[in-house]
């Protein structure tokens, strides 16, 4: 999965993965209207670009862009330890 989103709900915040960028602005956006979510933004994994969410031009929350780049790789890590997937950790003489 390539783009992953943050956000909050209740002060908590989250992250979700989505393989194509519409699905990931259709959850902020959709998550904004109906379930009361406070979107901050989505991170390509790829390219490290870090796309703030604007909700009909404006802007949902005032989160910083490492932010939600630290809150999206801790869910990339999180989600590797649950699926068993090994970091390789370079080693330095």
């Amino acid at each position: 999965m390539r783009y992953i989103v943050v956000f909050a709900k209740q002060e908590i915040s989250y992250a979700v993965a989505f393989e194509d960028p519409s699905d990931a602005v259709d959850f902020l956006f959709w998550g904004y209207e109906e379930y009361e979510l406070l979107p901050y933004g989505i991170f390509d994994m790829l390219t490290g670009e870090i796309i703030p969410y604007q909700h009909r031009g404006e802007r949902t929350a005032d989160i910083e862009e490492p932010v939600i780049r630290r809150i999206a790789l801790d869910y990339i890590k999180s989600a590797m330890r649950q699926t068993g997937v090994k970091q390789n950790k370079q080693k330095t003489s």
